[in-house]
């Protein structure tokens, strides 16, 4: 795992590493993407650490994504200047190679982590990168191969997270799919904590019909089997918009089988979640965390957990404080 020091700035979003893209995606050039309501760049360094930026140049505010990466540095379309993982300005042309560059002139770094297929991004206080927690695990997918679709919903990730939390709506929104078979609306959910996240438990006749798993700060899964199963990651793009990494995890991984299980895991996955989006974009208010007039019942144990889990985690990011640090350091995965 690879961590560089920086920060965006959040409130209840703070003091959590969040998966926001699949590692996948990463490569060698500039790539452009919002998250958290800010545009970031990212590319991957020639060491193959992830790297990135806030998308902006501190001289003339050009998007540094228009540029390209030199290096482990990626150079500014506008004037040439180029910024290194860490923020720091490498290079000034129009000033020649002797001028010395101020050491405030520097883009603003983001904090990154690379495990489980994810670049993982810190948000909270700028943490000296050796104290920095390790990113969370996703339980059950170690060692598993996967296939991975992308989809982007028109709602706040915590609606959309409560959302594949939520099991009593299934015979109302999925009534021609998932909730077809389901007879009686009656839901009993038991909650089990665990570290970094918990259990949701559906039970029927007092036994487990199914679980799922969510691991804070935005990854839901679902094993089917021990070597079997499909996990969502809610990456926050805005207050209205999340970016869902939908995967089919399985122990066996057949290159030949790949092009028909990635079509396999982009029907399956549309078919299911593209039902809830409309009625996820019509709640309001728009994230969960506004939402403390609504009135939840026992069917929605799951919701309550997860509302409690990031109110807990609130609380105790806000409980103390940390020092501003700028380091990079290289962590074990």
């Amino acid at each position: 795992m690879q961590a560089t020091d920086g920060q965006v700035p959040g409130a209840l979003d703070s003091g959590h590493w969040y998966a926001i893209l699949s590692s996948r995606e990463l490569g060698p050039r500039p790539l452009a993407r919002r998250r958290f309501g800010e545009e970031l760049v990212f590319w991957r360094a020639p060491d193959g650490r992830p790297a990135g930026l806030v998308d902006r140049c501190p001289h003339r505010g050009a998007a540094l994504s228009l540029g390209a990466v030199r290096g482990d540095c990626i150079a500014c379309p506008y004037h040439g200047f180029e910024f290194d993982p860490d923020g720091r300005c490498r290079r000034v042309p129009a000033e020649g190679p002797d001028w010395a560059i101020p050491p405030q002139f520097r883009a603003q770094p983001l904090s990154l982590a690379e495990s489980q297929g994810f670049v993982w991004l810190w948000r909270g206080p700028p943490v000296e990168a050796q104290r920095l927690p390790r990113p969370p695990r996703q339980p059950g997918v170690d060692g598993l191969a996967w296939d991975e679709c992308v989809q982007h919903w028109p709602a706040h990730y915590t609606r959309c997270i409560e959302g594949v939390l939520d099991h009593s709506h299934l015979p109302f929104v999925h009534r021609k799919t998932l909730g077809r078979a389901i007879r009686d609306p009656v839901t009993r959910v038991e909650v089990e904590r665990r570290p970094g996240g918990f259990r949701a438990k559906l039970m029927q006749a007092g036994r487990v019909r199914h679980h799922v798993d969510f691991t804070a700060p935005n990854i839901w899964t679902q094993m089917l089997t021990p070597g079997y199963g499909m996990s969502a990651t809610f990456a926050p793009v805005d207050d209205a918009q999340t970016t869902v990494y939908c995967r089919l995890h399985r122990r066996v991984d057949l290159p030949l089988l790949r092009p028909l299980m990635r079509l396999w895991c982009r029907f399956s996955n549309w078919l299911v979640f593209h039902e809830d989006q409309a009625v996820l974009a019509s709640q309001r208010p728009l994230s969960a965390d506004d939402a403390s007039g609504e009135r939840l019942l026992p069917s929605d144990a799951a919701v309550i957990e997860f509302r409690r889990l990031r109110a807990a985690q609130h609380k105790s990011l806000h409980s103390g404080s940390r020092r501003p640090q700028s380091r990079t350091s290289v962590c074990p995965d």
